[in-house]
């Protein structure tokens, strides 16, 4: 028998607080979820607000740690739900490279919000996570109930593609051959020490976007996984999940969704507006907020517009300067 004063009473105490503090109730705060296919999918939940937000990070594969420290802030006054897609982060690595597909990675999103109990998600995506999320809207848009993208890779693919080739083609000769060089390292499998080349891939990618007159002030990133997930992600899911997708083309299949969409980008990056624009057009109730001394980057270059604007979005309301942009003008 335990005694009043005796030590494991407050260790005990101790215990129970740990619980209470690491669980909703039903679901750890952390934990793994069964996705498409028996896939398992891990998963972190932030804040305890009665509003929940889905988080559905880019990629596709790079973990959750992409965009969790950006989107932490949002968890003072939000739930916010963090998983890894299947193929990165510490999520599944199937062995079978066939199932890294568009239709099993829409379908673990749905197992998400079935797992979590969502009769209607609102998902804020970052990068290739908006392809994700429109392919998704597509399949169940009486599952969506508001959207926010930030750098967000374009609605069309032959736009997104030529974007992609020209962030990773640096000005400078010797950035290039860095990149070049640490690319084939991870891309080809050959790498002999993941972690290591993934963070010089990430300083390379830093140096690029000082050049471009961006802060580098991002504190997401893509190493944040055990180095054979790294080593998973580059060689395969980054490779062969996009490929899934085909040629998409979300201009013209988001006509009908009843859910309105914020998409948020930087003024520094022009090349990458027009794409943006497109978003914001192909939705019934969709709006673009240009921010100002941003690039792609925009929650870490602008902080102090970003969260004030999703907050306003997530609230009801269209921050101030979302413009409404007209289907004709946006291509």
């Amino acid at each position: 028998m335990i005694g009043r004063n005796d030590p494991a009473i407050g260790l005990l105490a101790i215990l129970g607080v740990a619980l209470l503090l690491s669980c909703d109730g039903r679901n750890p705060r952390q934990g793994h979820l069964p996705g498409a296919e028996g896939v398992r999918l891990h998963y972190r939940i932030l804040g305890s607000a009665p509003d929940t937000v889905v988080a559905v990070h880019g990629g596709p594969g790079a973990g959750m740690q992409a965009i969790l420290p950006e989107l932490e802030p949002l968890a003072e006054n939000h739930t916010l739900i963090f998983y890894d897609q299947r193929g990165g982060g510490l999520s599944e690595l199937p062995a079978d490279t066939n199932l890294l597909g568009a239709e099993q990675m829409v379908a673990d999103l749905e197992a998400v919000r079935r797992f979590f109990e969502l009769e209607r998600m609102t998902l804020i995506a970052h990068s290739f996570g908006s392809i994700l999320v429109a392919r998704y809207a597509e399949a169940h848009p009486e599952r969506v109930e508001r959207l926010v993208f930030f750098g967000a890779v374009g609605p069309r693919r032959v736009d997104a593609a030529e974007l992609a080739r020209a962030a990773v083609s640096p000005p400078d000769p010797a950035l290039a051959a860095r990149m070049g060089a640490v690319l084939e390292s991870l891309l080809s499998g050959s790498s002999t020490d993941p972690v290591a080349d993934c963070r010089e891939y990430e300083a390379v990618g830093r140096e690029m976007a000082l050049a471009r007159g961006e802060t580098g002030a991002w504190r997401g990133t893509n190493c944040a996984m055990p180095p054979e997930a790294i080593r998973y992600y580059f060689q395969y899911t980054a490779q062969l999940s996009p490929r899934s997708f085909g040629d998409w083309d979300f201009t013209e299949t988001l006509a009908e969704l009843d859910a309105p969409l914020l998409v948020i980008h930087g003024d520094r990056d022009p090349r990458a507006v027009a794409a943006q624009r497109q978003w914001a057009a192909a939705v019934p109730d969709g709006r673009l907020l240009l921010v100002p001394g941003a690039g792609k980057a925009v929650s870490a270059d602008r902080p102090d517009l970003f969260y004030p604007a999703v907050e306003a979005f997530l609230g009801g309301e269209w921050p101030a300067g979302a413009e409404v942009i007209a289907r004709a003008l946006a291509r």
